[in-house]
């Protein structure tokens, strides 16, 4: 923690470079602010310095309405007690020993942990998430009581009522009439990660491949999302972007913003690993450059495309059929005919049940209604039909397979047991379907293509030679090396 007089510094010169490292709580007006806030300073003897608002809300003072502390980004990062906050952030709805799980620490080390960096129990400081969760949803959306408490982490609406009304001496509703912010039917959510990402090419990588109606790319990536958990399904849409930075935040952690809209807020904490998974916000990418950019042909690429990241999928299911179409043809062709899966074996019915915003209008077919297609008149070839098929009878029976976390290699090895699966699909699908960061196919015209020269054409086995000094991160050498063609 920031010194007392370091903390008296901030606050009274208003340095931007402290806004999120610590909060001001004032005794006399029970409210607590940025060190940025512009209203009057108090006397220091009527101040209080909080490292976390939770902290500031647990002693009982209520959120400056002028600078917003809430909305602040928290600046400290790579450390145990980071990472357990970032869980809580996303997920207020995890009970401490799945804290303790998710971080392989056994409960009383992070109970250790709280105290000495929050004086806080988890248990304590996970009511106060939930609180400011349940506060911030109910003054910017329109969504029903239950969906705030279920987003918010509360197991009762009960108890999210008592909760609210004991810690804002105001009930939920009120607290919504209270609001005069603009109201939505989503919600937003901050998407933080660490070093580089090159969000431009991680669009243009996108929107190569859209699929009308499904998704879409703009300066956001928007699409329709289905969402199976148990026997229940829910439904509905999101949208990433990449905030303008101002003045005021160019210090903090880098994040994206993520819109959702759901028939079942339940499955929000899938939404959000699914929606990190896909633009690889978890990867170490200082780590990945350091490693690969020793290799000389890699080196340059890493300067180059500075930031370039692996883009994922979001539904294995889905990538796996197009990753099928796309065997042996362009990336335009496989697009085209999977975007003509798409308008025949949607649910039109579905789309009709939820509001979609322009241009989304319809759901990507699931593997029951696909089981059925014939596939018949969309121009696909026989062969590629057949294949087809067997794999989603494959599928059908062999999930496990695909949340097993085998090695890029084994995985291979299953797949192309399957007639018309070779090591270039089963390849791709472990790259960008379940994002291993080790999966490699070798025999993709266009690695063999920027691994070449003019006098010598490069053959797979000596491109899998070559790559052996790349792993464990084949996968990021594979996309560095397809982007490098679209400059030669």
């Amino acid at each position: 923690m920031i010194s007392k007089d370091i903390c008296m510094q901030a606050r009274l010169s208003r340095d931007i470079r402290f806004d999120g490292q610590f909060y001001t709580a004032v005794l006399t007006t029970g409210i607590y602010c940025r060190p940025t806030c512009p209203a009057r300073p108090a006397k220091e003897e009527n101040v209080r310095y909080y490292k976390f608002p939770e902290q500031a809300e647990r002693n009982g003072f209520q959120p400056c309405k002028r600078c917003k502390p809430e909305l602040a980004i928290i600046t400290e990062h790579n450390s145990a007690i980071t990472q357990a906050l970032d869980l809580i952030e996303y997920q207020p709805q995890l009970l401490v020993a799945e804290i303790s799980t998710k971080l392989n620490l056994s409960e009383r080390q992070l109970q250790r942990l709280f105290k000495q960096h929050l004086d806080m129990t988890p248990l304590e400081f996970i009511l106060q998430k939930r609180l400011r969760v349940a506060r911030k949803t109910l003054m910017n959306s329109n969504l029903p009581m239950t969906m705030v408490a279920q987003i918010s982490g509360f197991t009762s609406l009960r108890s999210f009522n008592e909760q609210v009304k004991k810690q804002y001496k105001l009930t939920p509703s009120q607290i919504r009439g209270a609001s005069k912010c603009e109201k939505a039917d989503h919600i937003v959510l901050k998407l933080f990660y660490q070093d580089e990402l090159n969000w431009p090419l991680m669009l243009n990588f996108f929107r190569s491949r859209v699929i009308p109606g499904v998704e879409s790319v703009t300066d956001t990536y928007k699409r329709t999302i289905t969402l199976v958990k148990g026997d229940k399904k829910s439904y509905g849409w999101f949208e990433v972007s990449m905030p303008v930075i101002n003045r005021t935040e160019s210090k903090q952690r880098p994040y994206l913003l993520l819109k959702v809209s759901l028939t079942d807020y339940q499955s929000l904490s899938m939404v959000i690993d699914k929606a990190r998974k896909l633009f690889d916000l978890d990867c170490h990418y200082q780590v990945i450059k350091q490693y690969l950019g020793k290799d000389p042909t890699l080196s340059p690429l890493f300067e180059q495309f500075l930031g370039l990241r692996l883009p994922g999928c979001w539904d294995v299911f889905e990538f796996s059929i197009r990753a099928i179409l796309g065997q042996q043809i362009s990336v335009a062709a496989a697009t085209t005919l999977a975007a003509r899966i798409a308008n025949t074996y949607a649910d039109e019915g579905l789309a009709t049940k939820i509001d979609l915003p322009e241009p989304l209008s319809i759901f990507f077919p699931d593997e029951a209604r696909l089981a059925k297609a014939d596939f018949e008149h969309l121009g696909i070839t026989n062969t590629r039909i057949q294949t087809l098929k067997t794999w989603i009878a494959f599928y059908q029976e062999n999930h496990a397979l695909f949340s097993a976390n085998l090695p890029a290699d084994e995985f291979e090895k299953q797949l192309c047991k399957i007639k018309g699966i070779g090591p270039w699909t089963a390849n791709y699908l472990a790259m960008r379907g379940l994002s291993m960061p080790d999966a490699f196919p070798a025999a993709d015209l266009g690695l063999i293509k920027a691994l070449s020269t003019p006098e010598i054409t490069i053959k797979p086995k000596q491109i899998l030679q070559r790559a052996e000094n790349w792993r464990p991160w084949r996968a990021y050498a594979a996309i560095y090396l397809w982007h490098s063609l679209q400059t030669n």
